[in-house]
């Protein structure tokens, strides 16, 4: 087991090391096609609207997807978990690719997320993101109206450098090159965010690589002043970890709660 102070430097790995690496559903408990179609149905039946409640804590919630697939309506999964703490759940809605950029995408991310603070007037906020979820929550938050206007953010199974990815598959519809990405990953670019709270956590069935990302994400905050923790969630993979996020009894929806509620530990 690779020792996370010993990272692995994704541009030693072989084209098929690096294809598997960023692969999650390689490492996954089921199989991605049945966490697709339970996403779907346990948003079924939820109007995005009437979980918006004004003036109460928020939850902003970016899904996953490689920036190509979900939606917004796929991404409604914890609304009985919002429901019962009171709190207002908010799914971004972001053009995929190929028909958007992953630039055009962080721009619509910030759009919306500014755009329902303002209209709901949140007691506390908080921004979660999955997977693609999470780098574009780690590029909204270096607008420093978006950093500004939250209170923390919860990172999931993130990547925050994605040159990786430009030589794998995931790369055909988003056509990045090596230095498009370096532009598009957060842990590349100047320190920016003021966000003062970020939970960075990662499931126990993910690659190592993953594992890494969220290691070195957290390290990049933490060198930057925010109050990061980091976590790998036993029993989670990168699929179901998302599902924590407003329930008490585990660690990631605890700490979500703590800061969306402004509850001591």
């Amino acid at each position: 087991m690779l020792s996370y102070g010993e990272f692995m430097d994704w541009q030693t790995l072989s084209p098929e090391e690096l294809e598997r690496e960023y692969s999650p559903s390689q490492f996954g408990k089921r199989p991605l096609v049945q966490y697709l179609e339970e996403y779907h149905q346990l948003s079924q039946g939820h109007n995005q609207e009437l979980l918006h409640t004004p003036e109460q804590p928020l939850l902003i919630y970016i899904h996953g997807g490689y920036w190509q697939r979900l939606s917004a309506s796929d991404s409604l999964f914890n609304a009985e978990d919002a429901i019962r703490e009171g709190v207002s759940l908010h799914a971004v809605e972001y053009t995929l690719a190929p028909q958007a950029t992953i630039d055009e995408m962080v721009s619509e991310c910030i759009a919306d997320i500014i755009s329902i603070i303002q209209n709901l007037r949140p007691t506390r906020t908080v921004i979660a993101g999955s997977s693609a979820g999470a780098h574009l929550v780690a590029m909204c938050i270096r607008e420093t109206l978006v950093s500004n206007s939250i209170d923390a953010v919860v990172l999931l199974s993130g990547i925050y450098d994605i040159r990786p990815l430009v030589h794998t598959a995931t790369n055909e519809p988003l056509h990045l090159t090596e230095e498009s990405a370096a532009m598009l990953s957060p842990i590349l670019l100047p320190p920016k965010s003021g966000v003062r709270k970020a939970l960075c956590a990662v499931g126990e069935f993910e690659s190592e690589q993953f594992k890494i990302q969220n290691e070195k994400f957290f390290n990049f905050l933490s060198n930057q002043g925010c109050d990061a923790s980091t976590l790998i969630v036993d029993g989670r993979d990168h699929f179901d970890i998302p599902y924590d996020l407003l329930r008490r009894e585990t660690a990631v929806g605890k700490w979500t709660l703590q800061q969306l509620k402004d509850e001591t530990a």
